[in-house]
């Protein structure tokens, strides 16, 4: 029988280099570096690449699960993960990923909460009894499915206090189930870089990093770019992330309706070694999401040595504290107005720099490693 297994199949699919992925790389490399407890990895034969030197092959269970179609995700990894369990026999199971939490029938089962976004935005939208699109109302399905296991694992591990609050409002999660551990920050990466690396030669830029999705907030923070264009015709603003196809078509329709030409640009993929330079030469990170569950680009930007906007809303306070100039996130006037500041006042600029840089001193993976298993360990 097996002590510990955890899921490690996010590293294999999309989201890789997303928030999941960053999450789980970096808590296994913690554990294969300096833990004394060495756990079992349930893994796919499908990128089995993205794992080399990151997993044991010994310690490591591949079985085959698909990767397409999106969809039905969750489906697949139900089986996958299922048999995965039946081989390792685990006392503890550690599921990182929202698409990947079965309950363990030969022990415990730990889920990581990293957010109940898609939950809160759905309530504020209004129930829609019929979905518009088969894959709206697949991804619907799977978040059903998604909160009635939560309210079945022996343990959840919530990336903030705001999220551990909102299990405990909105799924009835008593506190006691609850553990709230922060995620760190990669210093070796993130290191102040204003003036330094490729974009310090850029002009004039504010910075936007994420996914395309409802809670990023894109649109307003378009218009609220579009306001002040006009006054500041040397700035820009740069997107990044992981965007399809679809996003770049609604970003050049938007950029052409807005009147904003080249003035607007998807940077496509940023090396790692170019993030923090993107970051610490921006006149800001925009990020006025309507919900996070964490929101690492902002601890990633104020390491960097950016200013940082965002917003006044769900984890954002708890994780900026005042290090940020906060915002009204539904107001393309309050994110505008934040913008045009820190444009025409470079002391407001160099105050928010060094404050974002104090606050991220306090964030390490290391802690967050440490006390990820402190948790998982507790539970054996």
């Amino acid at each position: 029988m097996t002590e510990l297994a955890i899921d490690v199949t996010p590293l294999q699919s999309e989201h890789r280099w997303r928030g999941v992925g960053v999450y789980v790389r970096e808590l296994v490399s913690w554990i294969e570096r300096e833990a004394p407890l060495k756990p079992v990895y349930l893994a796919s034969t499908v990128a089995r690449d993205a794992l080399e030197g990151l997993v044991p092959p010994e310690r490591t269970v591949y079985l085959y699960r698909p990767h397409r179609p999106a969809q039905v995700y969750w489906v697949y990894n139900e089986a996958f993960l299922r048999q995965g369990l039946r081989k390792t026999r685990p006392k503890v199971f550690f599921a990182p990923d929202f698409n990947g939490l079965v309950l363990n029938p030969h022990g415990k089962t730990v889920a990581a909460l990293h957010d109940l976004s898609a939950l809160k935005l759905a309530r504020e939208n209004g129930h829609r009894p019929f979905p518009p699109s088969l894959s709206e109302g697949l991804s619907a399905l799977r978040w059903r499915v998604y909160y009635r296991k939560l309210a079945r694992v022996d343990h959840i591990i919530a990336r903030s206090e705001t999220v551990k609050a909102d299990a405990m409002q909105l799924l009835g999660i008593p506190p006691e189930k609850l553990s709230v551990v922060c995620q760190g920050l990669n210093r070796a990466l993130f290191t102040p870089s204003t003036g330094k690396g490729p974009y310090a030669t850029h002009p004039p830029y504010f910075v936007h990093l994420g996914g395309r999705n409802a809670n990023k907030n894109q649109a307003r923070i378009l218009e609220a770019f579009a306001r002040i264009a006009l006054e500041f015709p040397e700035v820009h603003l740069y997107f990044a992330g992981p965007w399809n196809p679809s996003d770049l078509r609604w970003l050049e329709a938007e950029r052409q309706r807005l009147g904003l030409a080249d003035r607007v640009r998807h940077l496509g993929y940023v090396r790692d070694e170019e993030v923090s330079s993107l970051y610490g030469n921006a006149v800001a990170l925009v990020f006025p999401s309507l919900e996070e569950g964490y929101g690492l680009p902002v601890l990633e930007a104020m390491a960097s040595g950016g200013p940082v906007i965002t917003s006044n809303r769900s984890s954002m306070p708890e994780l900026a504290g005042e290090a940020a100039m906060l915002v009204d996130p539904l107001s393309v006037t309050e994110i505008a107005r934040a913008m045009r500041a820190l444009l025409v006042d470079p002391a407001l600029r160099e105050r928010y720099r060094q404050l974002g840089l104090r606050r991220a001193a306090a964030y390490s993976w290391q802690a967050f490693a440490e006390e990820t298993l402190r948790v998982l360990v507790g539970l054996l």
